[in-house]
């Protein structure tokens, strides 16, 4: 036996039951750290995918179709974010086609309006304004699930033909034609604020026509 051995055996002796602990409960230690350190890798690879789900939920509540039409150059259905507006989706469907009314969109339809999902929304052309086939729309707009030409009896003041503001009570050839020069109207009270009307026959026509 070497000094060496001599001199720690009677150490040894005295606290082998000490060490053996610590050895010991080191050992528990490190197991049960890489246990741990598994079980957060195995959690984490089970979270990802999850959260990967949760992300394209919130990604797909988000988006909002919308269906474009008429004077355009690519009519389709429109998949676009929340909060996207008209010209957005414009846009993506080209712009406007060569046999759009120009002038007419410009004062009928705004840009910068919020689209809504489900939405339909019909530009019509240059050809259909001039024969007065536009009736009865809400800035060629409509509520889901609504057709665009025809859910209401009511006339447009800033679309309707002439021949269908003529049919109003009190509203003749000269004042249609007055209506029509003067659009757009931002709100049905503009006809008398712009003195299109008299008192009298707005309080006639204000529940037979719409914006």
């Amino acid at each position: 036996m070497s000094w060496l051995e001599e001199s720690f055996k009677p150490i040894w002796e005295k606290y082998k039951i000490e060490v053996v602990l610590i050895a010991t409960a080191s050992i528990i230690t490190i197991v049960s750290g890489i246990i741990f350190t598994l079980s957060q890798r195995a959690n984490l690879k089970q979270e990802i995918p999850s959260l990967i789900k949760q992300k394209t939920s919130v990604q797909n509540n988000n988006k909002i179709s919308v269906d474009l039409s008429g004077a355009v150059e690519k009519s389709d259905v429109y998949e676009v974010s929340s909060g996207a507006r008209l010209k957005d989706i414009l846009i993506l469907a080209g712009g406007l086609s060569q046999d759009a009314d120009r002038q007419f969109f410009s004062k009928n339809f705004n840009l910068a309006r919020l689209l809504k999902d489900q939405e339909k929304i019909y530009i019509p052309t240059e050809e259909e304004i001039q024969g007065g086939e536009i009736q009865n729309t809400q800035n060629s707009f409509s509520d889901p699930a609504v057709d665009v030409l025809g859910a209401s009896n009511k006339v447009n003041i800033n679309s309707g033909s002439m021949d269908q503001l003529d049919t109003l009570p009190g509203v003749g050839k000269v004042t249609a034609g007055k209506i029509i020069q003067n659009r757009p109207y931002a709100s049905i009270d503009d006809l008398l604020n712009k003195k299109i009307v008299g008192k009298s026959v707005f309080e006639k026509i204000k529940d037979l026509v719409q914006l």
